[in-house]
């Protein structure tokens, strides 16, 4: 029997599959290239990552063959692995993802968990999330702090229809109202609806020159609006921090997600507009990662 029919015949075994697709990975670059393989084939044959483990003798089909190396490609070029699984994993919550959305990050969940630690324990609470994306913090916030009340907001249906389609997946639909503004607009302050005790937002505050030397994964599928603040990153810092002062209750708390190396200048905003108490608080590496004021007239 000839070297063809021998291949014909071959039985891919789960583990084979991997190994290859773990070493296919590596050469293109990508970072963790097992824990890649491992996801997506999970996502391909429908397993937990620990069911791949028990079956590594299971035979992959010719068609789950395929459809695999497709997503494989799709992981070489360096698009993000949450757009290949169309969803990710933020405070322990399930969320969808696609291009229209930032990806959520680990250390945004400092700057929820500072909002929670600071106002958590309040009956009723009325927030303002500005830029929702996904809507990671918003739910988050809904489902962690019961007496929350929350305007979400964000610049397009696209945007929003995934924010909602989170909303509901997390059972938090009915403590979020979602409307499409831009921060930018003058009718902004009379469309969300003021005033809050807590506005919060993780901003685009990406510079011009930070843009540049970003990873090929953010740079090229990543929305670049919910990325770049403007030349020097503060754009949006400055005009959330003079929306904050019509929208903010007396005693209201402004909370910001920051770059780093960001947060003196981002504290300087806002002490510099009247805000009290600026204080800031770094994420679990150690980096200043979210800036908090409080309004007080």
């Amino acid at each position: 029997m000839g070297t063809k029919d021998q291949n014909r015949e071959k039985i891919w075994r789960l583990i084979d599959v991997l190994k290859e697709a773990a070493s296919f990975l590596g050469t293109r670059g990508i970072d963790n290239s097992r824990l890649n393989a491992e996801q997506l084939l999970g996502h391909v044959l429908g397993l937990k990552r620990i069911d791949l483990y028990v079956q590594f003798e299971k035979p992959i089909s010719l068609q789950e063959r395929k459809t695999y190396k497709t997503l494989l490609l799709r992981r070489a070029s360096h698009e993000p692995l949450q757009y290949i699984l169309g969803e990710t994993e933020f405070m322990s919550l399930p969320f969808k993802v696609t291009p229209d959305v930032l990806i959520p990050r680990p250390e945004t969940e400092t700057l929820v968990e500072k909002i929670v630690e600071e106002a958590g324990g309040q009956e009723k609470i009325s927030i303002l999330d500005i830029g929702t994306g996904s809507s990671n913090i918003a739910i988050s916030l809904a489902k962690y702090m019961t007496g929350a009340k929350i305007v979400a907001v964000d610049t397009n249906d696209e945007i929003l229809s995934v924010a909602r389609e989170n909303a509901t997946v997390n059972n938090v639909e009915e403590k979020i109202d979602f409307i499409k503004t831009d921060i930018r607009e003058k009718e902004f302050c009379q469309v969300v609806m003021p005033p809050f005790d807590l506005v919060v937002s993780n901003p685009p505050y990406i510079s011009e020159k930070a843009w540049e030397v970003l990873p090929e994964e953010v740079r090229k599928y990543e929305p670049k609006d919910a990325l770049y603040g403007g030349a020097d990153g503060f754009f949006f810092f400055q005009m959330i921090g003079e929306k904050g002062k019509e929208i903010l209750k007396s005693g209201g708390k402004l909370f910001f997600e920051v770059g780093d190396g960001q947060s003196e200048k981002v504290e300087t905003i806002l002490r510099n507009m009247g805000y009290q108490n600026v204080k800031t608080f770094p994420d679990l590496n150690g980096i200043d990662r979210v800036v908090r004021g409080v309004l007080i007239s």
